[in-house]
């Protein structure tokens, strides 16, 4: 987070210095349900853990409050560099299997009740370039590198035990939108990859309605995350649906 604060200022700084240049800071809120979360570790041959699922194995909950925030900075006309921040935590109680095997633990549905909590913060930076800027219809595409800080965790009583991953994923990314009037457009905006041991989805489809004034605008749509990785250290790949609702200001 003091990167993503830091990158801020400097946008700031160097708008200031360039032409034609606009900055954008969008706040996002809603609704996040987990639809299904999959997870087994370890995940090494000769050393498994058992597979299991977050969603169904547990009580809950599957729905939590979240917020995510955008800094986009449109520069020499077709240029877009854009920051997000995306921190996302969901947490879940009685297990309903018996003899769960996780990490070096075994958990049972005697005892102590299990907790377990789902942890997938990202940070990215992507880069657009406008290819279509019509009266109607703007595309922008380019990649995103974004940083994944991922944990699962669960405990029982003494027990504990967590799988962390901090690492850089490459990304393709897109922004399509339609203008229907001066004030109400629609887009498809996101990044998206597959590879060798995993994939990535990061897809809202929504609306703008621009309020008042010219720098506010309403946003509100469903934003998709999916995907996940299959290697050594661990298995998992969730789906999680938003109900999101965001206000941008342009400066």
């Amino acid at each position: 987070m003091k990167y993503f604060l830091t990158s801020i200022c400097c946008i700031f700084l160097f708008s200031s210095y360039l032409s034609q240049a606009q900055v954008t800071l969008t706040a996002e809120s809603g609704l996040a349900i987990n639809g299904y979360n999959d997870v087994r570790y370890f995940n090494e041959e000769g050393n498994k853990g058992d597979l299991f699922s977050l969603t169904d194995d547990f009580v809950g909950k599957e729905a939590v409050i979240y917020a995510r925030f955008e800094l986009k900075w449109q520069f020499l006309d077709r240029n877009i560099v854009e920051l997000t921040a995306a921190p996302l935590a969901f947490e879940y109680s009685g297990l309903k299997i018996n003899d769960l095997q996780f990490g070096e633990n075994t958990y049972t549905t005697a005892g102590f009740q299990t907790t377990a909590r789902y942890e997938f913060n990202t940070y990215r930076a992507s880069y657009r370039y406008q290819f279509i800027q019509g009266d109607k219809w703007e595309l922008s595409a380019g990649a995103s590198v974004l940083i994944r800080d991922a944990r699962i965790a669960l405990e029982q009583g003494n027990l504990t035990e967590e799988t962390t991953d901090l690492g850089l994923v490459p990304l393709l990314s897109f922004d399509l939108r339609y203008l229907c009037t001066n004030r109400l457009s629609f887009l498809l905006k996101g990044d998206a990859l597959v590879g060798p041991v995993g994939r990535a989805e990061d897809i809202l489809l929504g609306a703008t309605y621009q309020l008042g004034t010219d720098n506010l605008k309403l946003r509100a749509g469903y934003r998709i995350i999916e995907g996940g990785a299959d290697v050594s250290q661990v298995y998992n790949f969730s789906l999680i649906h938003f109900a999101a609702v965001g206000l941008s200001y342009s400066f």
